[in-house]
């Protein structure tokens, strides 16, 4: 991709986050509004019958033009180059998107204008706003977590954060644990932008650092006075653009806050691997490096080293075996035998915190 078409992408990044949070808070109009003044151009939703539903930066002709552009009616049309998007099922649109943008971006055009057809889906039946939040609130966690600085903060603004930022990982044993809902009671009861998504089966909350203490309390008090089955890792506060540093720094927290049943552990609070082993008795070092003198017993050292990667991943089958030059399922097959000789499960974030803990051990 070259350095034209990496600006492009960041612009229609960019825009579909803006028509996002447009749809959310202003509803058809801010989706319809959002999109012509990102097109630099109008635009207008027609219904099924030809009735304009909304229109932004149209005058009459044009609002004519597409009311014919819609319908597809055997009239006059002035404007030949309009671009039209079906709004719902293609084979039966509850709407049609009619868009005139300048010229010279029609891809752009194309991929934003797809986008606000979608939305306008879920903002013109109200029945599935619930829906469209959820969206809403997981892409700004994603853009928050993967995307560049720059592009961080605007989102962040816009979510009312400002200034660096913390990230928390709640995790439950519990299938029951519906995370992303109580994640957001707790932020609603904190009166904190509602900021949550669900990445990987983990409920990523991210916080202003001023409200981690509030949200610690509230955490510890719902793991013990409410006896809900939840662990919270806190990362140290992150300027936007690293904050997917900031997300890894939650996960090795929550990880420890699951081994020692703690409900919530805070990554810079976190006792060095080093002072803990240096605490521990002789007796229990030993005890702890014990599951893995199975795998020190294979002569070239390879499940050990495979082990020692994969958990410094954070469990990334694909960064893993990318590092260890191996295919993925040369991969899987190496952390079978390791289970198998270990009686560790790498799906169990205790289990994984312990075989980290016996590799420092064992060095």
């Amino acid at each position: 991709m070259d350095a034209v078409d990496a600006a492009e992408a960041r612009l229609v990044a960019s825009g579909i986050i803006s028509l996002t949070l447009a749809a959310r808070r202003g509803g058809t109009e801010g989706v319809v509004t959002t999109l012509s003044r990102l097109l630099n151009g109008w635009a207008v939703l027609v219904d099924r019958y030809g009735e304009p539903i909304a229109a932004v930066g149209a005058g009459r002709i044009h609002i004519d033009d597409a009311i014919t552009a819609a319908t597809q009616r055997s009239r006059r049309q002035r404007n030949v180059e309009l671009q039209t998007f079906p709004v719902g099922r293609p084979e039966d649109p509850r709407a049609t998107l009619v868009v005139s943008a300048r010229r010279g971006a029609t891809s752009r055009t194309r991929d934003l204008a797809t986008q606000a057809a979608a939305l306008l889906d879920l903002t013109y039946f109200p029945h599935r706003d619930a829906r469209l939040e959820q969206l809403a609130r997981q892409d700004a966690v994603e853009v928050l977590l993967h995307a560049p600085a720059a592009l961080a903060r605007s989102v962040a603004a816009r979510w009312g954060l400002t200034g660096d930022l913390v990230v928390c990982v709640v995790k439950s044993r519990s299938r029951a644990v519906v995370l992303e809902t109580k994640a957001l009671d707790w932020l609603e009861e904190l009166e904190l932008p509602p900021v949550a998504g669900v990445l990987d089966g983990d409920a990523v909350v991210v916080i202003a650092p001023e409200a981690v203490g509030a949200w610690i309390d509230r955490v510890v008090v719902a793991a013990t006075t409410e006896r809900v089955p939840v662990r919270c890792g806190i990362s140290a506060p992150a300027a936007p653009g690293a904050l997917a540093e900031a997300r890894s720094q939650a996960d090795r927290a929550v990880g420890v806050a699951l081994a020692d049943d703690r409900p919530a552990v805070e990554f810079a609070r976190m006792a060095s691997v080093a002072e803990l082993l240096r605490a521990l008795p002789s007796s229990a070092v030993t005890a702890l490096v014990e599951p893995l003198r199975p795998l020190a017993a294979e002569s070239d050292g390879q499940l050990l080293e495979s082990l020692r990667v994969f958990l410094a991943e954070n469990g990334s089958w694909e960064a893993a075996a990318t590092q260890l030059g191996v295919h993925r399922h040369t991969l899987r097959n190496r952390m079978q035998k390791i289970e198998e000789l270990t009686g560790l499960s790498m799906t169990s974030a205790e289990d994984r915190a312990l075989a980290w803990l016996a590799l420092q051990a064992r060095s």
